[in-house]
């Protein structure tokens, strides 16, 4: 995505995984359709660690938001996506879901299928576990190549969750060109009928864990 004019301050901090001294860079930028949010991204230059948070901007809400997207062509590939760090994705389709983590970002779903793929690639979770290790690789790289194939919209259609207790997620609309080519192939834009929004009531394990019991919330 691009950041526009967002301006960047950079904090002086320390690398969490060589110590080294390093840099975050951050920057509050207004999302379209959403809100003010919160970029922050290191890259420490010792050791090569990498890290991107997104958080959102002004009050708490009250309620955790599930997002469901149903994606039924290229073009929705390339909605803006934002991904804050407290939320979970999944894909039926593959039997993938992902826990909330440290990845936070604002991108698109194309960006963010990728970014997930290779962030599993890279973390070789086959490399454990009472199963024969070859075993679990083909199983492991069968799985990688069926979300590849996801990511780079070449099996649809296929529906992607996020479920965020904070309410700091968020699926945008089909971009602007999206919609004028669907409009050129006579197909349909009524792009919001593919997404559908619930609200749910955290519990109260969520607010001890993201220290919210004793905080007001909107």
């Amino acid at each position: 995505m691009n950041n526009g004019d967002a301006a960047v301050m950079k904090l002086p901090t320390t690398c969490p995984s060589c110590g080294a001294s390093t840099d975050t860079d951050m920057c509050v930028m207004n999302v379209p359709h959403f809100k003010e949010v919160i970029i922050m991204a290191l890259t420490c230059e010792n050791c090569g660690y990498k890290s991107n948070e997104v958080k959102g901007g002004g009050e708490i809400a009250s309620h955790g938001t599930r997002i469901t997207l149903q994606i039924q062509t290229t073009r929705d590939m390339s909605r803006g996506v934002v991904k804050s760090d407290t939320a979970s994705i999944a894909i039926p389709e593959i039997d993938f879901e992902m826990k909330e983590s440290g990845l936070g970002l604002y991108t698109t779903v194309e960006g963010l299928l990728m970014k997930v793929h290779d962030g599993l690639k890279q973390a070789n979770p086959f490399a454990s576990g009472n199963e024969d290790p070859s075993t679990r690789h083909d199983k492991f790289d069968k799985f990688l190549s069926e979300l590849k194939h996801i990511a780079e919209g070449n099996r649809l259609p296929f529906t992607l969750t996020m479920t965020d207790p904070l309410s700091n997620s968020f699926v945008g609309p089909i971009t602007p060109e999206g919609q004028s080519f669907l409009q050129q192939t006579d197909q349909s834009i009524s792009d919001d009928e593919r997404i559908t929004i619930e609200k749910f009531q955290r519990s109260r394990e969520d607010d001890d864990r993201f220290g919210l019991s004793d905080m007001k919330t909107s």
